[in-house]
């Protein structure tokens, strides 16, 4: 059961403070009382509060009980049992949802001191300098030391993870640390992105899952442990491995080069297995054989590639994906071509011997690889020009717009408060579940998507049809003015790529709610 102590007064607590420390502990009885002394020296004329996320089975909760009856800036979030399952990561992500709302800025840290905190104050000043959303204390900047690691071996590891981390993924490259524990973040930057770490890195998850983000950073020198002993262990190594596993395999864009590396090496194996058929078992000429080979092999690549690598790209039609097949066939053959420009002139000026012949081989595999997923990239699934509502245009213009490309029965461009259609005609007729849903939206102002399936399923079917809007709201300066509003009856519902392009779609809608 999780028990929560929150200082203040009601008034106080609905007042967004400008920045709120999320403290995960666990056994840090004799560090906290001198890292909340150290941060009342630091930040006392600042508007801040710290909020303990304790896990501990010694008397840290009791001690942050006391010291919040002292000082009203001080919380306590105490988790038990399966509420603890994650360790570090659920912690930290638990404190993150607990004060978003409530706080302009987040800054998570440790408990041990090694994270120094009079330098909270520097990275807040940074972020609102710079305007950045996410200061990354690190330790790897240049000013910065990681000294307070032990021994050799946490240093070997910790350096293993770091540049893991940016090989496999190009958005922790922001930063020198993307393994920092010490960071601040902007929480209006990371709304409503749902994060799911596995082990201790949830600076990582913030980098991956929200790649847009302006990271800045600041030297660190992490210093030795105050108290108590360190909670790095082998499952924690273990788990981060996890982590990364799941960020590569869940994000879509995340590791994307080395997703179409790998498939690119399955288009190695579909090749040879098509060769090797051919030729042997239904006796084709062996060049025959090699273009029939290549040809499938491309068009593994290609429906592999939009099925895994590119598979947050969306095609607009049964058309657009057949030319993004046929296109793929002129992309891998100047791939090919890159290899051999490569290869070639190596081979031919340098030297043909073994083991040269191998290594300029694997270096052509290079080229060709990379100007393969260049092209691709920008060309084969090149990400389609997201249009907006044109406010010029009449209601009933951009209503039988967005009813084509999202294959809708009806749509309505519904003006609030009124709930009123702008767009005329017995389709845009609301129904009770159709204000229902546009009035949750309007309370919200979040964009959503329901799907209701038959009355009666008597048996599984792939043709059942099922009822399904997505509705979107229109803001003006943060205050929803109407929302757009589509339904669907079809064995085909709306899907979250149908919600992301009718957000993006009707970003700046809100001249045609306003005018009358």
């Amino acid at each position: 059961m999780e028990e929560r102590t929150v200082a203040g007064a009601g008034t106080e607590r609905q007042r967004k403070v400008l920045l709120t420390l999320v403290i995960p502990t666990c056994d840090e009885a004799e560090n906290v009382p001198l890292l909340v002394r150290r941060l009342r020296e630091s930040l006392g004329d600042l508007d801040y509060r710290v909020v303990f996320v304790d896990d501990s089975t010694d008397e840290t909760p009791e001690i942050i009980r006391s010291l919040g009856r002292e000082d009203g800036r001080i919380s306590l979030i105490r988790r038990e049992g399966a509420e603890r399952e994650g360790g570090l990561s659920t912690a930290v992500t638990r404190g993150l949802d607990e004060v978003a709302s409530h706080s302009v800025y987040t800054c998570v840290m440790d408990a041990d001191l090694q994270h120094p905190p009079h330098k909270v104050r520097q990275m807040l000043k940074t972020a609102r300098s710079t305007n950045a959303d996410v200061v990354v204390a690190s330790r790897y900047a240049r000013g910065g030391s990681y000294a307070g690691l032990q021994g050799p071996l946490r240093k070997a590891v910790s350096l293993g993870s770091k540049y893991l981390a940016q090989l496999i993924f190009g958005e922790a490259r922001k930063t020198s640390d993307p393994m920092s524990g010490f960071f601040l973040i902007r929480n209006e930057a990371v709304q409503d992105i749902q994060f799911r770490p596995t082990g201790f890195k949830v600076l990582l998850e913030i980098l991956v899952c929200a790649p847009e983000l302006k990271v800045v950073e600041i030297p660190l020198k992490f210093e030795a442990r105050n108290a108590g002993v360190s909670k790095a262990t082998l499952r924690q190594g273990l788990e981060y491995l996890t982590h990364i596993a799941s960020l590569f395999w869940y994000v879509p864009s995340a590791g994307r080069f080395w997703k179409f590396a790998m498939v690119g090496a399955s288009g190695v194996l579909v090749n040879n297995l098509t060769l090797v058929t051919l030729a042997e078992y239904f006796d084709a000429h062996k060049v025959i054989a090699w273009m029939f080979a290549v040809g499938v092999s491309i068009l593994s690549n290609f429906l592999l590639n939009n099925a895994f690598t590119w598979r947050d790209v969306r095609h607009s039609s049964r058309i657009h994906f057949l030319l993004r097949g046929a296109l793929a066939y002129p992309v891998a053959i100047m791939g090919i071509g890159a290899n051999f420009a490569v290869y070639y002139p190596l081979l031919k000026y340098v030297s043909d011997e073994f083991p040269y012949y191998v290594l300029f081989n694997l270096l052509g595999i290079a080229a060709g690889t990379s100007v393969n997923f260049i092209l691709s990239s920008r060309l084969v699934f090149r990400r389609p020009h997201q249009r907006k509502l044109d406010p010029d245009l009449p209601p009933e213009r951009t209503a039988e717009e967005i009813r084509q490309e999202l294959k809708a029965e009806r749509v309505a461009l519904v003006r609030l408060p009124e709930m009123i259609p702008l767009n005329k005609g017995s389709a845009t007729r609301l129904q009770d579940q159709d204000r229902s849903v546009i009035e949750m939206v309007s309370r919200t102002g979040t964009p959503t998507l329901t799907v209701t399936g038959p009355r009666r399923l008597p048996q599984a079917r792939t043709n059942t049809r099922w009822s399904n809007s997505v509705a979107v709201p229109v803001l003006d300066d943060g205050r929803t003015v109407g929302v757009v509003y589509a339904t669907r009856y079809s064995t085909e519902p709306f899907d979250e790529e149908d919600l992301h392009w009718l957000t993006a779609y009707a970003s700046e809608a809100a001249p045609m709610f306003l005018n009358p």
